[in-house]
This record gives structure tokens, C-alpha cells and sequence, in this order.
């Protein structure tokens, strides 16, 4: 497909524009997406200031929880046409590595590299009329799933992942510590999943009252001097909970997360610090703990999710709180970076 179309461009942190760029030619493993909605994430702000850890490359169309129509299919792809509606993964990693041979692509050995693709952070992503993606990262949605909650579904997608890598028993007690897009999705999975008793700590109570109606059974609101640890000692008649799944950047955080398991426990990280965590290794030792770090949603996580959404056991419509056209994406990011209004989950609208 010749002609421009209408992106948002970081050129360089802090320089942002909405400008008229040429549409991207596929290669013949890629299928070219109208984008419908993409969803804004803390990455982007991250990659907007500057501030984001990996390699960048700038200049970039970010956005990579995206959900579209295909309206150009490569040579080499199969399974798709014209006309499907598709959510699509951002991490496409290079396929050639042993991570991305066993599906953990990403965790690609080769990030940044060339051959190595993920939308919104190494190729151009999906706040643009138009998106370019490998034909293998597209999962179709069902006909009673919306673009919005496609787009939402890529963000659970992440996880879904987390909860797939670190294992979830029927009936297990779960905290789960941050009531955002991740902690919120991870609440409603674990849910779906069989989850037992389930616990939301959080500082708004917007975002833990929303928790609830997701089927949280018990809310903590910190700002108001309620002890996390203590709470999870107390639903788990002082042997400590099973899982915690933590999605905050906050290193305090880290340290009552290990204080809240019970020996043979299990912390599952979703979220990043990077600043010094002082956890006690004796603690985790003498615990048996597990701690695990997931990034992304590899390993079919997003077909996961999206099966879930579209049977009615998942709810991801709740977590979208606002939605914006795309001539409106900078005042988006904006919303979404001074929490203006409370946002949740912001949604920007291409079409």
C-alpha cells in the first residue's frame, strides 16, 4: 500500500509530533493492521522521556498494545486475509536464537539488533493509522471482543505470562500489590484461573473499589496505614500466602512481598525497580522461596487471554477509563503521565 499517513513520532526524548509519514511496506512474513486502538503504557512514557532501560530506536512510532484490521497480507503468510481483526504482540524477537526458538522471545539474546523486531521499541508501533507486523505476532479476535479490549488484551497478555511462568493452583491465596492495567488483569486471570482467597494493596481507592467489582475479596489501602503484611498474615491464619504478584516499581514493596509468603511461597515481579532492594537472602533461603521476573506476554500468553476475554471469564472492558483520537495523543500521554482524572487504562483511536 503506497501513500502517508498520520503517526505520533518521538523523535528524540521529549520531542513529540504528529506528522504525516510514509505507510509501511511489509515484508513477506509481515501483514499490514489499521490500527483501531492501541493502549498507552508506562514503557511509552518511559521511551518519551528518555528514561527507558533497553535500546531505543529514535527515532520511533511507539505504541505496542495494538488492535486493528489487516488490510495487506505478505507473501509468505499464512492463515490470514484481508479483513481480519486482529490484536497483535509487540515482541517479535529475531526467531533465531535459542530463547526464540523455545518461545521466550521476549527475552531475545539479539534486542536491538538487526533482525530483531518489537513494535514500539525497536520498529515502528502502533500509534499510526497504519502498523507493520510479523504475521506470527497477529492472534485474531472474535467477533464479540472489541478492538478496545483487544488492545487491553496485549497488556494482560504480560500477565498471563507472569502467572503462566510462575504457576497458579486452584485455590491458592494471591496478593496482588499495584491495582494498574497489569495488577488489575492479573487479579481478574488469577480469578478465571481458580484463585482462592485474593487480596488488592494499593493507595487509591478508585482503583481498589474497581478491584473489587474484578473479585478481589479483600482491599488494602496503604495511604490509609493499613499493613499489607499483617493483612496477609491474617487471611492465611499466620502461615503467609501462597503467591504474591507484585507490579509496582516500588523496592519497599519487594521487601513486604517476601515478609508476606509462607515458607515454600512464590513472588512473581511484574513490575521494575532499579533502584537497591534490600531484600535478606536468609529469608528467602531458609524460606524456600521462589522469585521470578516476567517481561512481556511470550508463549502464546495473548491467544490465552484472549480466550478468556471472549468467554466471559475475564472482564477487560472495566480497566479502559479513557479514549482518545489520535490528533489528541499527546494531551493522552499527558493524562496518562499526571494521572489526570485518575486514568487506568488510556485507549487511542487511530480510525
Amino acid at each position: 500500500m503506497n501513500g502517508k499517513m498520520k503517526a505520533l513520532v518521538i523523535r528524540k526524548p521529549k520531542e513529540l509530533i504528529v506528522e504525516e509519514v510514509p505507510i509501511p511496506k511489509i515484508k513477506e512474513d509481515e501483514v499490514l493492521i489499521k490500527v483501531n486502538s492501541v493502549g498507552i503504557c508506562g514503557s511509552d512514557i518511559e521511551i518519551k522521556n528518555g528514561t527507558y532501560p533497553d535500546y531505543i530506536a529514535y527515532p520511533i512510532i511507539p505504541g505496542h498494545e495494538t488492535a486493528g484490521t489487516v488490510v495487506e497480507v505478505g507473501s509468505n503468510v499464512l492463515g490470514f486475509k484481508v479483513g481480519d481483526r486482529v490484536a497483535v504482540e509487540p515482541h517479535g524477537g529475531c526467531g533465531q536464537c535459542r530463547n526464540c526458538k523455545i518461545g521466550y522471545y521476549s527475552y531475545c539474546v539479539n534486542y536491538g539488533k538487526p533482525g530483531h523486531r518489537t513494535l514500539g521499541f525497536t520498529v515502528n508501533g502502533g500509534f499510526a493509522e497504519y502498523v507493520a507486523a510479523p504475521a506470527r505476532n497477529a492472534h485474531k479476535l472474535p467477533d464479540n471482543m472489541s478492538f478496545e479490549e483487544g488492545a487491553m488484551a496485549v497488556s494482560a497478555g504480560t500477565s498471563m505470562f507472569g502467572i503462566m511462568e510462575i504457576g497458579l493452583d486452584p485455590g491458592e491465596t494471591v496478593v496482588i500489590i499495584g491495582p494498574g492495567p497489569i495488577g488489575l488483569t492479573s487479579l481478574s486471570i488469577a480469578k478465571a484461573l481458580g484463585a482462592g482467597t485474593t487480596v488488592m494493596v494499593g493507595t487509591r481507592w478508585a482503583r481498589l473499589n474497581l478491584a473489587k467489582e474484578l473479585g478481589a475479596d479483600v482491599l488494602v489501602n496503604v495511604r490509609e496505614g493499613q499493613d499489607p503484611v499483617k493483612v496477609a498474615m491474617d487471611v492465611s491464619d499466620g502461615l503467609g500466602v501462597d503467591l504474591v504478584i507484585n507490579t509496582t516499581p516500588s523496592a519497599e514493596s519487594v521487601v513486604q512481598s517476601v515478609k508476606m509468603l509462607r515458607r515454600g511461597g512464590r513472588l512473581l515481579m511484574l513490575g521494575i525497580t532499579w533502584e537497591p532492594t534490600p531484600l535478606i537472602l536468609g529469608e528467602i533461603v531458609t524460606k524456600g522461596l521462589t522469585i521470578k521476573g516476567t517481561r512481556g506476554e511470550a508463549r502464546n500468553a495473548l491467544e490465552r487471554v484472549i480466550k478468556l476475554a471472549s468467554s466471559g471469564k475475564i472482564d477487560l472492558k472495566k480497566i479502559i477509563t479513557h479514549v482518545f483520537p489520535l490528533n489528541e495523543v499527546i494531551e493522552a500521554f499527558e493524562v496518562f503521565e499526571k494521572r489526570i482524572g485518575d486514568p487506568i487504562k488510556v485507549v487511542v483511536k487511530p480510525e
